[in-house]
């Protein structure tokens, strides 16, 4: 099945996979083994399931064989990291000296770049930027609860991280606080059962589907996620706090927030969870959107608070509402192109999409390409001599680009925000994160399925802004006004809902 196939299929199926995948979910028991089940989260880059699902395609391999060494793989790498999680806790214990200056009531839960930290000297993250100053600024008692990232093969990389962390005079949360020998003990009995557990998901298999699932839930325990189990934990422990009230927190609703969100709804209903989706979503990041379904088994936040109106979910128990784009703030200060004179290429962080967008460049001319941060420029070997690399600030390269050409890249709706036409790459193995929805298709974007077709749309797009530049710049607004929120003052306090109460 090619590209345009597997595209069709999924815009044929994608209501029967949902429901499919519901009706699993519904009947089997609901406690943290479901709750952090990969297969049953739906993310396309987390499980072998969405992809097999839509090519149609059912592996031929002996499950229990499978399952075997599968087993054995889970128990050597999950073991090693709770022994690297036992080194992480005694390295708190002997550098982290820091003491809350108030009782915890909001947290504001969030990922720390453990390398960025370390090499910068100081404590900043760029997910919730420009909220702390707002928050002090209104009086708000709140405490930063951190998850280290990137620390798993390495945790001594923690000895310069606490230290840093120290000298920050905000309240801080690290989950190896509350760890107590009872907490290693149930984390390695659940590391111990979990492979089992997933057998019990098993579908008869009466039909094609079932066979495609079936293989597809043994083959996805190496997509396990050893921090779902922490963050467990975690939830757990800071249910107990008699004076936390509100707990926001980074969401793209993977496991590690589903299994912390019912660690905290199962022994608390008195803390509320509000889910941040402040980020570019695509229709085919299956797991980020929650449903009532997840509200019943306990595992979503109370509220969700997105990037733009385009994102707002119509739910019955899960409120959806506006949050604030505080990672755009440049698309509101953007003055506009002031020649159109190069391609820009957009780096994915899924290095095989990324390959094949350069080469199907090879033919153009004046070619820039902005890799991105988390991939290695190495692996993709000696680029043609038509790409040149830059690490200038995207919107710096937006004032000189006549047309985007991205992949599996959030950019790629920036972009058509500012005006700039853009082409899509689809992935040639699986689903395409497209950030783009129908409004302004074949006008002022479009997908590519082959290298062919890049050339075609390119002189399709670049006809079609130079006779209708107007209307180039009303679905440019259009997408700004529906995608974004400003990340001013106003609109974080009617967010996080500093004002609440004050009127009186």
């Amino acid at each position: 099945m090619n590209p345009a196939e597997l595209f069709k299929s999924y815009q044929e199926k994608k209501e029967q996979f949902h429901k499919y995948i519901d009706k699993i979910k519904k009947n089997n028991l609901w406690d943290i083994y479901t709750i952090i089940n990969p297969t049953l989260i739906k993310n396309p880059y987390a499980s072998d399931f969405p992809a097999n699902y839509f090519l149609n395609k059912s592996n031929i391999q002996n499950e229990g064989l499978l399952f075997i060494k599968r087993a054995v793989v889970f128990y050597l790498k999950n073991i090693y990291l709770l022994c690297t999680y036992v080194v992480a806790f005694v390295l708190y214990k002997i550098y982290y000296s820091k003491e809350r200056k108030n009782n915890i009531k909001t947290v504001i839960d969030v990922f720390a770049l453990v390398d960025n930290v370390n090499s910068e000297g100081v404590f900043s993250e760029n997910y919730l930027t420009g909220i702390y100053e707002v928050l002090e600024k209104h009086n708000t008692n709140y405490a930063i609860l951190l998850r280290p990232y990137s620390i798993g093969k390495n945790p001594f990389k923690l000895v310069s991280f606490f230290k840093i962390i120290n000298q920050d005079e905000r309240d801080f949360i690290f989950e190896y606080e509350f760890l107590k020998l009872s907490d290693f003990v149930s984390l390695f009995g659940l590391i111990l059962l979990y492979p089992f557990k997933t057998l019990r998901l098993l579908q008869k298999e009466n039909n094609i589907e079932d066979k495609i699932f079936n293989h597809s839930l043994i083959s996805d325990i190496k997509y396990f996620s050893f921090d779902s189990l922490t963050r467990y934990r975690l939830g757990e422990n800071l249910s107990k706090i008699a004076s936390l009230e509100k707990i926001y927190s980074w969401s793209e609703f993977q496991v590690i927030e589903r299994s912390f969100n019912y660690a905290i709804r199962s022994n608390n209903k008195d803390i509320e969870l509000i889910g941040l989706q402040f980020f570019l979503n695509y229709e085919t990041y299956f797991n980020v959107f929650v449903d009532d379904l997840d509200y019943d088994m306990l595992s979503s936040p109370h509220r969700v608070l997105v990037n733009g109106k385009n994102y707002i979910k119509e739910r019955k128990k899960v409120k959806y509402t506006k949050g604030v784009s505080l990672r755009y703030k440049s698309i509101f200060e953007f003055k506009g192109i002031k020649e159109e004179k190069y391609i820009l290429l957009l780096g994915s962080y899924i290095e095989s999409d990324t390959k094949y967008m350069l080469d199907s460049v090879k033919d153009f001319g004046n070619v820039i390409f902005k890799n991105h941060p988390a991939v290695d420029i190495s692996k993709f070997g000696i680029l043609p001599e038509n790409i040149t690399v830059s690490n200038e600030n995207i919107y710096k390269l937006f004032e000189n680009t006549k047309l985007v050409i991205g992949t599996a890249s959030g950019t790629a709706l920036e972009a058509v925000a500012c005006g700039i036409s853009v082409i899509i790459i689809s992935s040639q193995n699986n689903l395409t994160a497209n950030p783009l929805v129908k409004y302004g298709e074949g006008k002022i974007w479009d997908i590519a399925f082959s290298k062919d077709d890049v050339k075609k749309l390119y002189n399709n797009l670049i006809k079609y802004r130079s006779e209708n530049i107007a209307e180039i710049r009303e679905i440019s607004i259009w997408y700004r006004e529906n995608s974004f929120i400003e990340p001013i003052e106003e609109n974080i306090i009617r967010a996080f809902e500093l004002d609440k109460g004050k009127e009186a």
